[in-house]
C-alpha cells in the first residue's frame, strides 16, 4: 500500500512555519530578558506619536506584515518593514532598520503593529540591538485596551 505525503504544493509552508517559530522564540527570548518592556516614557498614543511626526521628531516604523499595510494602510510617511516576514529574519530587520534611520540607532521612532502586541514584545528586542530612543503605540492601527488606534482616531494614511 503506497504510503501519503503531502502535496508538493504544501512544501512552501515547512520553511514558513520554521521561520515564524524561530522569530517567536526570538521575541520570547528577548521579552522575558528584560526588565522592563514599558518603562516610563516608552509608549505613545497614536495622536501623540502623529503630532511628533508632524514637528518631525519622530519617525513611525509599521512592523506588520504586507497583507495587513494593503488592508488597511499604513500611517502617513510611515516605514514599512515587517519583522515576522523579513526574508533575512531578525538580523535583516535589524539591518534594514538601522538603514531606514540613516544608520543612527537614536534616532526616535516609534513602531506600531494592529493592536500594540507585538509592539510590546519588540520593543525589548530592538533596546537590547543598540536602538535607544524606541518607543511603542500600544493601541496600534486597530485599537487595544490602551486606546482607540489609528485608524478610529481618523489619522493620515498611505494606502
Amino acid at each position: 500500500m503506497p504510503t501519503s505525503s503531502p502535496k508538493p504544493s504544501m512544501w512552501y509552508l515547512i520553511p514558513a512555519a520554521l521561520l515564524a517559530l524561530l522569530v517567536a522564540v526570538l521575541i520570547f527570548h528577548y521579552a522575558t530578558q528584560s526588565s522592563s518592556t514599558t518603562a516610563s516614557g516608552e509608549n505613545l498614543t497614536a495622536k501623540a506619536a502623529w503630532e511628533l511626526v508632524q514637528e518631525g521628531e519622530l519617525s513611525i516604523v509599521d512592523i506588520r506584515r504586507p497583507e495587513e499595510w494593503r488592508q488597511t494602510g499604513t500611517p502617513q510617511g510611515a516605514i514599512r518593514l515587517s519583522f515576522e516576514t523579513h526574508p533575512e529574519g531578525p538580523e535583516g530587520f535589524l539591518r534594514d532598520l538601522e538603514a531606514a534611520l540613516e544608520s543612527d540607532k537614536t534616532r526616535p521612532f516609534a513602531i506600531i503593529c494592529r493592536t500594540g502586541n507585538r509592539t510590546g514584545l519588540l520593543l525589548p528586542f530592538l533596546h537590547a540591538n543598540g536602538f535607544t530612543a524606541t518607543r511603542a503605540i500600544p493601541e496600534g492601527m486597530a485599537g487595544s485596551s490602551h486606546g482607540r488606534g489609528w485608524l478610529r482616531h481618523g489619522l493620515p494614511l498611505d494606502r
